[in-house]
């Protein structure tokens, strides 16, 4: 924080940031502490808005309705012209604005693949999710490090692939209720594949309590074949799986043709929310806005993203190039806790990458904005539901394990699917998220 960029931004905004800044893979943990403690910080950035702690704190009364403050935006011009409309309809809660949205691009994730180890063995790159599996095991036994082992990892665990499956449609009950993501039939076809995934041996015997960072350090390493993240990441990837084979080639696949849809996901228009705490008195509320107003305004956002010019980053013919001091100071977590205004490829473009493949990527994973669909499942919600299932959600995820890895059948999944279905403890949780289905996509 005391970066020439972070002292760039305070003198920029007249504003003093006191940011505590956590390990992404221990964040959740970080935030359910901090909402249990009570002692919430001004700003709190949640990267899951329907996370069940958050849900009960917004119920209690913690947090402030931000429309109350916002009102028709006249007073926060950027707030509303900046932002996707999107994303302030879908981050409401009971009609509600708790969070300011962390303003996202609609494209923030596609498939990676080693397309040197494809090339190598004369396959295509594949298009669908039977035809990935397929490749992957070819690629797997290959053994394309050459160590030796068959210690190359194929297929992460990624819950987003369902979509593939049919996950972007409601599934409903009988009597009109509408069942969580768990529990919907596209879930568990998505199990189904990852049990045959696992079965030919593509997934680390590890896979259900690896995190994403170990992924990425794999793959970048030259230990993973495959790979779903942000477009961005594909130049820096492709990097540093050069340092440990050269020639490493890294492909973006904007999406895979599954079943019943493809494993396109559009974003809301926002990750995550930042939640005000009514600790924090109303004209300093006022003032928090207006800061993030400033944010979501054409000069913060450009800064943000590229720092000071000679500094930070030089222009040559036009083309931004980020120099080592901002390749240091600028990274992904800077955008971490604030709203700026909307860039479709914030989330493709990388900043160390030269401008040609920047656009290369952009043409690459245009596709997903054809085909992708928003995942509802992400920003409906249910107040029964947050308090019900965490006590069964560690169960569910060893029946999930052990569908996947052999343990037990998938008609003894099924079985235990239609035990939680069938619950009525569930029964309102199920009307609830039916409403709010309707209240946000209708």
């Amino acid at each position: 924080m005391n970066s020439a960029f972070w002292k760039g931004l305070e003198q920029k905004t007249n504003v003093h940031l006191d940011i505590d800044w956590v390990p992404i893979n221990d964040y959740i943990n970080k935030v359910n502490l901090v909402l249990a403690s009570g002692n919430i910080p001004e700003v709190l950035t949640v990267t899951e808005t329907n996370l069940s702690t958050l849900i009960d704190a917004i119920n209690k009364g913690v947090f402030w309705d931000l429309g109350e403050f916002l009102g028709d935006f006249s007073k926060y011009p950027n707030l509303k012209n900046n932002v996707p409309a999107s994303a302030w309809k879908l981050l409401r809660y009971n009609g509600k604005i708790y969070g300011l949205p962390r303003t996202r691009p609609q494209i923030t994730a596609a498939d990676m693949i080693r397309k040197d180890w494809l090339d190598k063995l004369g396959l295509p790159v594949p298009q669908t999710t039977d035809e990935l599996l397929d490749t992957l095991k070819k690629v797997v036994d290959s053994d394309p490090d050459q160590n030796g082992k068959k210690d190359t990892i194929g297929l992460m665990f990624d819950e987003s692939y369902r979509m593939a499956f049919g996950g972007a449609d409601p599934q409903y009950t009988s009597s009109g209720g509408m069942y969580p993501a768990e529990l919907t039939d596209a879930y568990t076809d998505m199990v189904a594949w990852y049990r045959k995934a696992y079965s030919e041996g593509l997934m680390s015997q590890e896979f259900s309590v690896m995190n994403d960072s170990q992924y990425s350090d794999m793959f970048g390493a030259g230990l993973a074949a495959f790979y779903r993240k942000n477009p961005w990441h594909q130049y820096g990837l492709e990097q540093d799986a050069n340092k440990a084979q050269p020639g490493a080639k890294v492909e973006l696949i904007p999406y895979l043709k599954g079943p019943k849809g493809s494993s396109a996901v559009l974003s809301p228009g926002f990750y995550g929310g930042l939640y005000i705490p009514k600790t924090v008195p109303k004209d300093k509320v006022e003032r928090i806005l207006q800061f993030y107003n400033t944010t979501a305004g054409d000069d913060i956002t450009k800064y943000i993203t590229y720092g000071i010019e000679g500094v930070h980053h030089t222009v040559e013919n036009g083309v931004i190039k980020m120099t080592d001091q901002g390749k240091k100071e600028i990274n992904n977590s800077t955008i971490e806790p604030f709203v700026l205004k909307m860039d479709p490829w914030s989330k493709t473009d990388s900043p160390i990458a030269p401008n040609e493949i920047n656009l290369k990527n952009r043409e690459k994973v245009k596709p997903i904005l054809e085909a992708g669909k928003i995942d509802p499942y992400s920003v409906i919600n249910s107040s029964t539901w947050v308090t019900q299932w965490p006590k069964l959600q560690g169960e569910f995820t060893t029946k999930r394990t052990e569908a996947i890895i052999g343990k037990i059948s998938m008609e003894q999944y099924k079985g235990y699917i239609g035990q939680l279905r069938s619950d009525k403890q569930f029964e309102p949780a199920f009307k609830e998220f039916a409403e709010s289905y309707k209240s946000l996509f209708q």
